[in-house]
Parts: structure tokens; C-alpha cells; sequence
């Protein structure tokens, strides 16, 4: 699976689930993996070798801005291996779900053709994501 989803409501553990993820994966000195915050949160938890951005730092706003920036970033970067999105809701600044669905298909199609791993955290209830976007969800 190239896109997995980890679903919950604010304050739920998502977070520490996607770190403890990075921790695990920066092992492997092949690993090239970043991850994308809202605002410095986890700067000094995350390991060294993790490429950290705060996508406020960018005039990154939308779905559609989010996957242009991930493919300018692929383009320079090409062998990264691992994108990690927290808080993905409020770096689009979009809460339509149907947007949200659209925006999955394009991540997964984008992560196919480049070859990476992607996870990104929703805050949301189960209940409150359309069957479109569940199928994401991390097992």
C-alpha cells in the first residue's frame, strides 16, 4: 500500500503512531524520509536523519498546492523513500470530504509513480470519513 491513513480525533495518539513509524524506518541508513508538520511540534523528537519541513514556512494552502509541492520536492529529492503528512486537514485548510477523497487518489497516484510511501494523520472521527477515504486507513 503506498497510502495509508491514520484516522482519529485531535489529541488521539496519531502523532506518536507516525513517530514511532519514523523511529523504526530511520534505522535503515537507505531510508530517506521527511515529514511534514503544521507549525514545529516535533523538531527535536525526530531523528537526525529525518528532512523535517513546516509547511507554514511555504505558501502551500489546498490539496492541490499540497501534491505540487510533494512532486517539486520528489523531483529534487528522487530517492526519498518515506512522506510522512501530519495534520493533514489543516495543511489543506479544506475539510470537504469529497475533497479529501479526490485528494487520495491523486496522493496514491502520485506515490506510485514516485515510488514512496506515504502516511498521513486525519483529525477526524471514523465516522465523519466517506467509505472513499477509509480504504486508506492503516491496518
Amino acid at each position: 500500500m503506498f497510502v495509508k491513513a491514520i484516522v482519529g480525533r485531535k489529541g488521539s495518539g496519531k502523532t506518536p503512531i507516525m513517530l514511532d513509524q519514523v523511529e523504526s524506518l530511520a534505522i535503515d541508513k537507505d531510508s530517506n524520509i521527511v515529514f511534514i508538520e503544521y507549525g514545529k511540534t516535533v523538531d527535536r523528537i525526530l531523528p537526525h536523519s529525518v528532512r523535517l519541513i513546516d509547511i507554514t514556512e511555504y505558501p502551500v494552502r489546498g490539496y492541490g498546492q499540497l501534491i505540487a509541492f510533494l512532486a517539486g520536492m520528489n523531483a529534487k529529492d528522487y530517492d526519498i523513500s518515506h512522506i510522512f503528512i501530519d495534520s493533514l486537514l489543516s495543511i489543506a485548510d479544506d475539510y470537504d470530504r469529497d475533497h479529501l477523497d479526490d485528494f487520495l487518489l491523486s496522493l496514491e497516484k502520485f506515490a506510485r509513480r514516485a515510488d514512496v510511501e506515504v502516511t498521513v494523520s486525519i483529525s477526524a472521527d471514523r465516522q465523519d470519513i466517506t467509505e472513499g477515504s477509509l480504504r486508506f486507513l492503516e491496518r
